[in-house]
């Protein structure tokens, strides 16, 4: 098992302040992740600084799901579709115990809808080019009473699929992944400054956890802050040119038995906004979302208003009658990135693009920004294409044949898991658990259960994380505070139970 701890990050913040690079990478979110495996698996040294935590901005607090963007043949934006369904098959094929299929239902009563439809996941199919995770199926009523059993009408619809993923998980799976591929790395790590007259040489870094300061030199700079890049293109002088308009997602979680399916379900809005949520059973809850409106508040801490809750339970109640705001047991909320444009006037959040751009200037400092969980691969590919390209020596793009924490088929590690858990004496249910979480690494956390029976308890009475998560947070995926166990590594804020004192809830 690779060690990925507080130690790790000791050591990694020791050299980045000793060694020079050939990258410097600002961001600890799903794209700066990305960008530091590609760079490293090329032969670049590399080093990526994070101000709070892996994914604790945008790419932990996402809808959960690696999708094509099924709603955005609406816009005519059929270049990022197929990009998105491209990405989607990709990471199928590297993390398939992180990225899963989930089935999604699209109720259409009436005629018209129904061919509207059909005709939207036709071309979305086409679009795939051979990278289905499964066709679409038109499905009769009783069919659909079975698969969501709180449906509170009787309709027919559509079955189609994409996939799953715990997004906090996939961006320290990348992130791992990057430091074995030789990337130094280290959340809670504040870039405070850049450095150089003219051009960007490096940065200045505060370790938040001590106070201790130093700089980090390198021959480019990239700033994969997503939100916060223009404050970050600001400390050299500028913003390159780009137009953030960040945009509030919230999603709610509801407790065990409230929602009653077993599939996800596509809901439209009940404001008549043209919008959809999406209703995803997770754990043995189910959240929903998402809100796309403007937001002009604090970055660091997008908050949850009532608004916002009104807006998702109404949606979720149109379909599942009974359902109230005392059902909700969490709820979180984060920014999208997107890219503003000239010509848009006071178009609404939810129509502007979730295409990304590369910014470049000044001289040294490269910027990315806008783009999806789901396309993250090819964002970094593009940026450390362009960067690779000024710098000169590095080979080409590994990241397509890159496995992000197991190697083989998700179904074997899960048999083999399943053995070693029957001698422990734990449910079969646990091995498809810790195989889920952690890949090829299942080994270990059964190992550590084995020295430490009680490790293989849950944390709490009625939930499903086990106590060796939160020692495998800590040693094997940098955890450093209780937020990062609570809100990030296990998920357990989004179960319902509250962190210790001191930890923001998501």
């Amino acid at each position: 098992m690779l060690t990925f701890s507080a130690q790790t990050r000791t050591a990694n913040l020791t050299r980045m302040a000793q060694d020079p690079f050939d990258v410097l990478v600002i961001g600890g979110g799903i794209t700066g992740a990305g960008i530091a495996l590609d760079a490293a698996a090329r032969g670049l040294s590399v080093a990526l600084a994070e101000k709070d935590d892996f994914a604790a901005g945008t790419s932990g607090r996402s809808s959960r799901l690696v999708h094509g963007g099924l709603r955005y043949l609406e816009h005519g934006e059929f270049g990022l579709v197929r990009e998105s369904l491209r990405e989607r098959g990709i990471l199928y094929r590297l993390a398939p115990h992180l990225v899963r299929p989930v089935p999604m239902y699209m109720l259409a009563g009436d005629l018209r809808r129904r061919a509207t439809y059909r005709a939207g996941l036709t071309g979305y199919e086409l679009l795939a080019a051979g990278r289905n995770i499964g066709y679409h199926k038109a499905v009769r009523a009783g069919q659909v009473a079975a698969a969501i059993p709180g449906f509170g009408g009787r309709s027919r619809g559509f079955r189609y699929f994409e996939c799953q993923v715990d997004d906090a998980r996939l961006t320290i799976e990348v992130a791992r992944t990057a430091q074995a591929a030789g990337a130094v790395l280290a959340n809670h790590a504040r870039v405070t400054g850049l450095l150089g007259q003219g051009r960007v040489t490096g940065a200045a870094v505060t370790d938040e956890m001590t106070g201790q300061a130093f700089e980090v030199r390198a021959r480019a700079v990239v700033n994969a802050t997503g939100i916060w890049a223009e404050r970050v293109a600001g400390l050299a002088g500028g913003s390159a040119g780009m137009q953030l308009r960040p945009s509030k997602g919230v999603h709610l979680v509801f407790a065990p038995g409230a929602v009653r399916t077993t599939a996800a379900v596509v809901a439209p809005s009940a404001a008549r906004d043209g919008r959809y949520i999406f209703i995803v059973p997770w754990e043995d809850r189910v959240y929903a979302g998402t809100t796309d409106t403007p937001y002009r508040g604090d970055l660091d801490d997008p908050g949850v208003e009532e608004a916002d809750r009104d807006y998702i339970l109404a949606a979720v109640a149109g379909l599942f009658p009974g359902v109230t705001g005392n059902d909700v047991v969490a709820s979180w909320a984060g920014l999208r990135p997107l890219l503003g444009q000239d010509d848009a006037g006071d178009a609404k959040s939810s129509d502007l693009s979730r295409k990304h751009a590369v910014f470049s200037g000044p001289f040294g400092l490269y910027t990315i920004t806008g783009g999806k969980l789901t396309t993250y691969r090819a964002m970094a590919e593009e940026l450390v294409d362009r960067v690779a390209a000024d710098l000169g020596g590095a080979g080409p793009c590994r990241t397509r044949e890159i496995p992000l924490g197991l190697h083989g088929p998700a179904a074997a590690a899960v048999r083999l898991a399943r053995d070693e858990v029957t001698r422990l004496g734990l449910p079969p249910r646990t091995a498809v658990r810790l195989v889920r979480r952690y890949g090829d690494d299942w080994r270990q956390a059964t190992q550590l259960i084995g020295e430490d029976r009680p490790l293989g308890e849950p944390v709490a009475d009625g939930l499903p994380v086990l106590r060796v998560e939160v020692a495998l947070a800590r040693s094997r995926e940098m955890a450093l505070t209780d937020e990062d166990v609570y809100v990030r590594r296990t998920r357990l804020t989004t179960l319902g139970l509250t962190p210790s004192a001191g930890s923001r809830r998501e």
